[in-house]
């Protein structure tokens, strides 16, 4: 028992270290009742309204929501929950820390696991948590509010430590980490990240091939390799449902397969994203030197530099102080090639420093596998600047259904640290320590000199004006200003990461040349790389940036959506033009809405926008047939309502039906036609309305309209005609959607390229539209099952670890 408690204790300190750590950082949250207005938080309020309202009302979950994009399926909207033994599991660990606290409490243990896995002391390893827990890129996305990629984000590091746990002989904890974590990261949703680690591991596992076939031990590697291939699929079966659900559903979106063969440009479609949509945010290739110094492409698009600055002299000198003092505090200091960022990417220049000493004295496979990935990292995220990646986008598996090549840099914060730590782990250990003064010179001079020659010279080594300074050509001289507070900030924090690597080369320098207590070097190269990176986070996110919970999480309505909630007939879409109407989801927050926000929207829906929205401006006939009844505009009163004359209401019987060949013809039909009278229908269609001679004809005394409402899923009309009649329902068609005129199931088409349409029978009818999600259904039974495969497979490997383990202190 003394025994277990001297060994745990350091690794109880560590952990009670990391609480106090992320505690203090998100201080106002926890203590004062302050929270971060995070824009994808907020934005998830809008994302299916409907659905929560209605399970709050009922306990009953819909399968769609009608807020966004004219109605959009739940799996990316507010999806139904599933049985999944992790999901338990994350509700667990949300006990331990409230609030973005512990986003970055699950980064610094991960990473820690992920170090003790490599053999560190626990001081070393929590230095490298550290490191990696405060990389500026990972405290930005938790203001921007990407809380599923942080939580996919902590999980990578550990994964990848029980990978290599197995593949070091130590089966059982190295499947229990791999389970554990690999069972979270598929839960926690973010493909993008785990396809990078999922390339992370295959290069992890090819290296390790390679030192297997050159030392004779690929039978041992082979067996590990069989485990893990069995654990991951133990981890990723609970979560087949939300997995089988969303594939099924992804083929329909904008990141399926195309459509139409062209596009609004006249181009071919991609098989995914288009790739210039998808390569928007690419990292320049200059640009990659924020790794070792923050502000080397001016720090983000909204920068507070104060009035000390060149800029705010400008306006001073022209008598505009009060405007120069606001103008500096969002000052479009970045002027890389990206449209805008919320700031760099910067793994610390210790980190640099230690991660190029690592290349030139760490052994063995780890240090072939951290810097090819590195290097992946940075060719993936350079996207549009980098030929070879258009090459990738088109023929890597499942590439092209991502975006914001940027992101990549994930990876390379995963792989710095990592052999950073273990650079100094390698100068501990070693036995000749003189023997690693040569390299300390080479890592030192290579990383200290770059920063010292920029620091000197980066004046006149860059132009420091990028695409976004077109907006100030008609002021030369207020560009000149800029310029030179860019030039300014790339000096300063070129001579602060020279004086950070200075300093921890003169330790090691001092450590190699007369050794002493080890600690004492874990502890001050701990203490700097901590003030390093804790220091260039504060600019990004800090006390400042916290308001009121309530105001965080508001929502206000303006006086426009307050005069359309007057209307008490909710069935009526509102197109909002005084934002940016397909990237925003506030207006979804109040009404069903032409726009919304999803990078996951219907396929068809995007053709819709490209089309009869972006390429020629509003096509009036696009926006009557979605039942456009508002539209909220800019006004310099502020924002205005006025409403559109042209709205038909939720369904109208048409008297023409036009058949055109293939959807591409459809879409442009959409045109010149009247969406009252016709219907613009594929003939792939015609099959299922064998006699729809008879449906176009004239009868204007019949009538069909809305009855109920009763969940977003479920709407019920009644209709009376002479003779049959096609309805048009101005709703999304989706083929989760089953139609039912007086309890007989019918087969909905679609018309006008995304909406439904319904054979109606002469007489008068009930008609019921109910959406049900099948494949969901089905795939969330296989989770339950899974579930319950997984949680026994699990006690049983922590109840054999926990018996050896007894048994070898025995």
């Amino acid at each position: 028992m003394n025994e277990a408690i001297k060994k745990g204790w350091p690794h109880v300190v560590v952990v009670i270290l990391f609480f106090a750590l992320a505690a203090i950082y998100f201080a106002p949250e926890l203590f004062d009742g302050k929270g971060l207005v995070q824009g994808d938080v907020n934005s998830a309020q809008g994302w299916g309204k409907d659905i929560a309202d209605h399970y709050l009302k009922t306990g009953e979950h819909a399968y769609w929501s009608a807020r966004m994009f004219g109605g959009m399926p739940h799996n990316y909207t507010n999806s139904a929950p599933i049985v999944n033994i992790f999901d338990y599991l994350s509700r667990f660990l949300a006990y331990t820390l409230p609030g973005n606290a512990l986003l970055v409490l699950l980064y610094l243990v991960g990473f820690y696991v992920f170090m003790i896995a490599l053999g560190c002391r626990p001081g070393l390893a929590a230095v490298g948590a550290v490191a990696y827990a405060f990389a500026s890129y990972n405290l930005i996305i938790i203001e921007a509010g990407h809380v599923n990629k942080c939580l996919v984000m902590s999980t990578m590091a550990p994964i990848l430590g029980g990978v290599i746990l197995c593949y070091r002989g130590r089966l059982l904890w190295g499947s229990l980490v791999t389970l554990f974590f690999t069972g979270l990261n598929v839960l926690w949703s973010h493909q993008q990240i785990s396809y990078y680690l999922l390339i992370m591991m295959l290069v992890l596992a090819l290296t390790y091939l390679i030192f297997a076939i050159r030392n004779h031990t690929l039978g041992a590697y082979l067996k590990s390799s069989a485990v893990l291939l069995v654990v991951g699929l133990l981890a990723v079966a609970p979560a087949a449902g939300q997995l089988i659900s969303s594939a099924d559903y992804v083929k329909e979106s904008m990141r399926g397969g195309a459509v139409l063969k062209n596009n609004a440009e006249g181009q071919k479609e991609s098989s995914g994203l288009e790739i210039d949509y998808a390569y928007m945010w690419s990292y320049g290739r200059g640009e990659t030197m924020t790794l070792l110094i923050p502000n080397f492409y001016g720090s983000d698009s909204h920068h507070n530099i104060g009035t000390d600055s060149h800029t705010y002299r400008f306006f001073s000198d022209h008598g505009q102080a009060d405007q120069g003092r606001q103008f500096t505090r969002f000052a479009p200091m970045y002027w890389g090639d990206q449209p805008f960022t919320s700031g760099p990417v910067y793994v610390g220049a210790i980190i640099c420093f230690l991660f190029v000493l690592g290349l030139l004295i760490v052994k063995g496979p780890e240090r072939w596998w951290l810097l090819a990935v590195t290097l992946i990292s940075i060719l993936l995220s350079w996207g549009k600047n980098a030929g070879i990646n258009e090459f990738f986008f088109y023929h890597l598996p499942l590439y092209n259904k991502f975006r914001t090549p940027s992101m990549a840099l994930v990876v390379a914060e995963v792989s710095m640290a990592t052999l950073a730590i273990l650079a100094v782990k390698r100068i501990l250990e070693a036995d000749d320590k003189r023997a690693l003064l040569r390299p300390l010179y080479i890592a030192a001079g290579l990383t200290g000199g770059l920063c010292l020659l920029y620091a000197l010279l980066g004046g006149g080594l860059m132009s420091f004006s990028g695409p976004a300074d077109e907006q100030f050509k008609q002021y030369p001289d207020l560009l000149m200003a800029l310029v030179a507070d860019r030039q300014g900030m790339l000096s300063a924090d070129a001579w602060r990461s020279f004086g950070f690597i200075a300093a921890v080369a003169a330790l090691l320098f001092i450590y190699l040349k007369k050794p002493f207590n080890a600690n004492y070097v874990v502890a001050v190269i701990g203490l700097l790389v901590f003030a390093d990176l804790w220091a260039v986070d504060k600019r990004f996110l800090n006390y400042e940036d916290f308001v009121p919970q309530r105001q965080a999480r508001e929502i206000v309505a303006t006086e426009a959506d307050k005069q359309i909630l007057q209307d008490k007939d909710p069935n009526y879409r509102v197109l909002n033009l005084t934002k940016s109407t397909f990237n925003e989801s506030e207006t979804s927050y109040f009404h069903k809405s032409v726009g919304g926000y999803s990078p996951a929207k219907l396929r068809r829906y995007q053709d819709i926008i490209d089309y009869h929205f972006a390429a020629k401006g509003i096509n009036p006939n696009v926006l009557n047939m979605l039942n456009t009844r508002y539209v909220i505009v800019p006004t310099d009163q502020g924002p205005q309502v006025q409403r559109n004359p042209g709205a038909p209401g939720c369904v109208w019987f048409v008297n023409e039906i036009r058949w055109v060949n293939s959807p591409d013809e459809e879409i442009v039909a959409l045109n010149d036609f009247n969406p009252v009278r016709t219907a613009v229908i594929d003939k792939a269609w015609q099959a299922d309305l064998p006699s729809w001679q008879q449906l176009a004809s004239s009868d204007s005394a019949a009538t069909i309209r809305l009855t109920d409402y009763p969940a977003p899923d479920r709407l019920l009309y009644e209709s009376q005609s002479a003779s049959p009649r096609l309805a048009v329902f101005s709703e999304v068609f989706y083929k989760t959607w089953h139609a039912y005129i007086d309890g007989r199931e019918v087969k909905p088409i679609r018309v006008d390229y995304i909406l439904r349409g319904l054979e109606i029978p002469a007489g008068t009818h009930k008609i019921e539209f109910r959406c049900v999600d099948d494949v969901y259904l089905r795939s969330a039974r296989i989770s339950l099952i899974a579930s319950i495969v997984v949680g026994v497979v699990f006690l049983a490997l922590l109840g054999m670890a926990v018996r050896n383990a007894v048994v070898r202190k025995a």
